[in-house]
């Protein structure tokens, strides 16, 4: 297995996550600190982050510092075509 296949590999492992996936379609909409994300998904903080390290390790997110916040947002935005396209193709209506 090459490079690209195993980076692809782990990309769909990262979002195999029922919490990560949520984390991804959170961040589509919008820019987040770690304790919005946390709060909206029910997590504790710690937990929260040590999601989105998986997903930043990955090149799926990115922050920002802005005084005492981290910040997180979608690094590569074409994420949600695949998650739409998914969707829509195990959609059962």
């Amino acid at each position: 297995m090459n490079e690209t296949e195993k980076r692809t590999v782990s990309v769909f492992k990262a979002l195999g996550s029922p919490t990560r996936y949520k984390i991804v379609k959170l961040l589509y909409k919008s820019e987040m600190c770690t304790s919005e994300i946390a709060q909206i998904i029910k997590k504790d903080k710690s937990t929260t982050s040590k999601h989105l390290k998986v997903l930043k390790d990955l090149d799926i997110v990115r922050y920002v510092t802005r005084e005492k916040y981290v910040i997180y947002r979608l690094k590569k935005g074409n994420i949600m075509d695949l998650i739409k396209y998914a969707e829509k193709m195990f959609s059962r209506r």
